[in-house]
């Protein structure tokens, strides 16, 4: 048996290989009934995973570094797939590749996700969608209107 912290990460692994195997409900599993987090509630943070893997259905999710501490893991899911499905937030399926990183840190306690917080790399998923300027389109749209 390891230690808490090497548990805690195999469980986090665990269910990410749920979610590519597209094994929802088992991945689930994992959220406590009492599973928070800062922005979202339990059933809004399952629906909105829904809608990621509706809108990109070949996603593949891979833990880049995973690292833990006492009860709380912090770890990197980089998210890799093409916009064919259903609408993202509003967005109709765009046929674009998508390749992004989340940054995640989870509380577990008895084996279940008691706490869940990140941060979204959504800018970018945007502009790879095509609906946000890049940074140098938005440089050069800038810098095009001073010269009016």
């Amino acid at each position: 048996m390891g230690t808490v912290e090497e548990n805690n990460k195999e469980l986090i692994r665990r269910q990410y290989e749920h979610y590519n195997q597209l094994e929802f409900d088992a991945a689930h599993e994992y959220f406590s009934d009492e599973m928070f987090s800062e922005h979202f509630t339990r059933e809004q943070v399952k629906e909105s995973e829904m809608m990621l893997h509706n809108a990109f259905p070949d996603l593949t999710l891979t833990i880049v570094d995973i690292i833990a501490e006492g009860d709380k893991v912090a770890f990197i899911v980089n998210g890799k797939g093409t916009h064919t499905g259903g609408p993202y937030f509003g967005i109709p399926a765009t046929g674009k590749e998508v390749n992004a990183q989340n940054t995640y840190i989870d509380r577990i306690v008895d084996n279940k996700i008691v706490e869940g917080n990140g941060t979204a790399s959504m800018l970018l998923l945007l502009q790879q969608l095509g609906v946000m300027p890049t940074i140098e389109e938005a440089v050069k749209a800038y810098n095009e209107s001073k010269k009016e």
